[in-house]
């Protein structure tokens, strides 16, 4: 409840600074008041179609959406007004300049969240190569032009069906192909919960367009235990994606290059096997012949990794926070946000996600496709 307690302190916070900013100039008081109470309504009406999963009620679907565009700019807005209420207490002859502190504060999130929005649309491409013999992991600022052993397309929270549908599926697949990938693995939060609009939009269509010669992996992340997991399972399977749950499978590019690829369930699933466990599994000769690579949706799972003897965990679930301030908080909750890290001996990745979670900006962090050379 510390969020929508939030929203709803700061949106208040909003009507009373436009009451504020506009006195005595009563019509423009009560229509820049009044317009951010009936925003703070709109949110209401949102929170209730959410808790009700009315998402087919075309009012409260008119208001989540509304929620995913305006929720950002007004939460800015209300931060703005915060820092200029006190300037104003510390430097009384500020006042005096209000309006213009006011319109500089629209026009810079007005920036942002186009800015942000562009950012979302358009994916970067991290660059990675990983020694499997000396276990080092580097990033590179661009494509290497060597020829690698394997390469690997790492990826996570597409989150398809809230925010992305057909045309951006498909622009993320022809993404995807463009690397000219061996391997694709995804970590996790392929569906963003609900099913109903991913199947009915045969997004499994677009998926099986992927070209991985070595194969398409998978694992589950919190998002896929939202909604109908059995159904979620189906579809993956049915988009040409294998699904590693607490599972294992030896890649071979049949020219001496191998690497095992280890599969775990979401920790949303407190029953779900240990690492240790699934290491037990293993062949022999795995951790001392084959380079290991773990696919762990959360990042709060990277020290059963290391413990387990891991060369490679790949992690997402962070999205780097996605949206400022959250990009300094999420620190709090995962012991690696973004980016590579390594730890006696093992190296990891935890990506931001190639795309997002209903709200379509990224403001302090990017959508980002992996590419990972293995030498």
């Amino acid at each position: 409840m510390a969020l929508p307690a939030s929203i709803l302190g700061l949106n208040l916070f909003l009507a009373w600074a436009a009451w504020k900013l506009f006195a005595p100039r009563k019509k423009l008081q009560i229509a820049a008041a009044g317009t951010a109470l009936a925003t703070l309504l709109i949110f209401a009406v949102s929170f209730v179609g959410f808790l009700l999963r009315a998402h087919e009620n075309p009012v409260f679907a008119f208001a989540w959406e509304f929620l995913a565009f305006v929720l950002v700019p007004v939460v800015y807005l209300a931060l703005w007004a915060l820092a200029g209420t006190l300037l104003g207490k510390f430097f009384p002859k500020l006042v005096r300049f209000k309006f213009a502190f006011a319109g500089t504060g629209v026009a810079v999130v007005f920036a942002a969240c186009v800015y942000g929005f562009w950012k979302f649309e358009n994916p970067r491409v991290t660059y990675l190569v990983w020694n499997t013999e000396t276990r080092e992991l580097f990033q590179v600022p661009e494509k290497p032009k060597h020829a690698p052993k394997m390469r690997i397309v790492a990826t996570a929270d597409w989150h398809l069906g809230s925010r992305i549908e057909r045309v951006r599926t498909k622009n993320f697949v022809e993404l995807v192909n463009a690397q000219e990938p061996d391997v694709v693995v995804i970590s996790g939060d392929l569906i963003d919960g609900r099913i109903e609009p991913v199947e009915s939009a045969k997004l499994d269509e677009i998926l099986r367009e992927i070209d991985a010669p070595l194969g398409v992996f998978a694992v589950l992340g919190n998002h896929e235990y939202f909604g109908d997991l059995a159904r979620a399972k189906a579809f993956i399977r049915r988009a040409g994606i294998r699904l590693l749950c607490d599972e294992h499978v030896l890649v071979n590019d049949g020219e001496g290059t191998k690497i095992l690829f280890v599969g775990r369930d979401d920790a949303t699933n407190r029953a779900r096997t240990s690492l240790s466990r699934l290491f037990e599994k293993l062949p022999d000769s795995a951790t001392e012949e084959i380079a290991v690579f773990v696919l762990d949706h959360q990042p709060k799972g990277s020290h059963e990794a290391v413990s387990a003897g891991a060369n490679f965990v790949f992690s997402g679930h962070t999205h780097a926070g996605q949206l400022w301030p959250a990009t300094w908080l999420v620190g709090l909750f995962n012991p690696y946000v973004h980016g590579t890290w390594s730890k006696a001996g093992t190296c990891g990745y935890v990506t931001s996600g190639l795309g997002l979670w209903h709200i379509p900006y990224r403001i302090g962090s990017y959508s980002e496709l992996v590419v990972i050379d293995v030498l």
